[in-house]
């Protein structure tokens, strides 16, 4: 298991210096609005590749008037202590974010570390995934295949680039030739994002409906994926070949009218009622089964402990998900990041837990 032991913040957000030490298991940061607890849990998700949990521009995230930002840390992994540094350099008026492993910057020592301990989120938005945009719910199984497959990100980073590199050339001078090529690649990186969505769905749906019944709770889940053009017979030059039968629209509208970026995915209850149509609780309960899926296929199948960061988990928490939210939190012993207005929030944690006063 790998896991922070402390964090230094310095010009980072509202923090001007500011240090703080971890518990390898549960840590809860409280403090009204504006206090800074977020911007912890975002210092620490900025230790790992991607521009962390808010995707938020560096400029926005360095302290007014001064001139770069600085995130070190130690992470500890099988008795070797790592020492991390995030950091921003302007290079040609635009931020970068420098990652340092003991003073090495290769990508090899970064996964050497986040391959065996990815990072799992769960931020306000989340409360409502079964009734906000559908890019919420593709996010969150985005989020969930990156856990177990690090090279995700750069395939959807990619497959993204390509779309606006096409409606660029489709909008300017409609050069057959690469565009065909272009064309041929998306098509190779969406079915390998579609399949890679579609197998994190069966396994989230099969421990998803596990958890349900060890709750003894009344409920079966499915996913429909709802998708004007895709299906899983679809090979590469089907792909193609409606990709150029769409190049005038595409031209005309901007963007790509297909593809698994347009996806969205329903999920259903006991075979024909919408999650979306349960209860505020009841959606927040499988929501958090959700998560507690995931980390059952992490540790048991990919052996894998990610570290859990819980913005505002507290709305919403009835008995039932107090539950299983220790559930969460205590089963596989993972470090565990939570944050909330009020210490009375968390008193169904166990003292083992390890409280932080956040004070602007």
């Amino acid at each position: 298991m790998g896991y922070f032991n402390s964090i230094d913040l310095i010009n980072f957000r509202n923090f001007e210096n500011y240090s703080i030490s971890f518990s390898k298991n549960c840590n809860v940061f409280y403090g009204k609005n504006g206090s800074g607890k977020t911007n912890i849990l975002e210092g620490i998700s900025l230790l790992s590749k991607g521009r962390g949990l808010r995707k938020d521009k560096y400029s926005n995230i360095i302290k007014n008037d001064c001139e770069k930002f600085i995130i070190k840390s130690d992470f500890k992994s099988e008795e070797i202590i790592y020492n991390l540094i995030a950091e921003t350099e302007n290079i040609n008026n635009r931020f970068k974010k420098i990652l340092t492993v003991n003073n090495d910057r290769s990508i090899d020592s970064l996964e050497l570390i986040y391959d065996t301990t990815p990072f799992l989120y769960f931020l306000p938005e989340t409360e409502r995934l079964f009734q906000s945009s559908p890019s919420i719910r593709r996010n969150l199984i985005d989020q969930f295949i990156y856990t177990s497959h690090n090279k995700y990100n750069k395939l959807v980073n990619r497959y993204n680039k390509l779309i606006q590199e096409r409606s660029k050339i489709l909008i300017n001078n409609n050069d057959e030739s690469w565009l065909n090529q272009l064309e041929k690649n998306i098509s190779a990186d969406a079915l390998q994002i579609y399949s890679l969505r579609e197998n994190q769905i069966k396994i989230l749906i099969n421990n998803l409906n596990i958890y349900l019944k060890n709750f003894d709770l009344p409920f079966n889940i499915d996913v429909t994926l709802i998708d004007k053009f895709y299906n899983s017979n679809f090979d590469n030059q089907d792909y193609e070949h409606k990709l150029n039968d769409n190049r005038r629209i595409d031209a005309l509208v901007g963007g790509c009218g297909i593809g698994p970026h347009k996806s969205d995915y329903m999920f259903y209850v006991n075979d024909n009622n919408l999650v979306s149509q349960l209860s505020t609780g009841q959606q927040k309960t499988m929501i958090l089964l959700m998560y507690l899926s995931q980390c059952k296929y992490l540790y048991e199948v990919k052996s894998k402990q990610p570290i859990l960061f819980l913005d505002e988990i507290c709305s919403h928490l009835d008995d039932l998900n107090r539950n299983v939210l220790l559930t969460l939190i205590e089963t596989f012993k993972l470090q565990t990041f939570m944050t909330g207005t009020s210490l009375n929030l968390f008193s169904f944690l166990s003292t083992n837990a390890n409280f932080c006063n956040i004070k602007d």
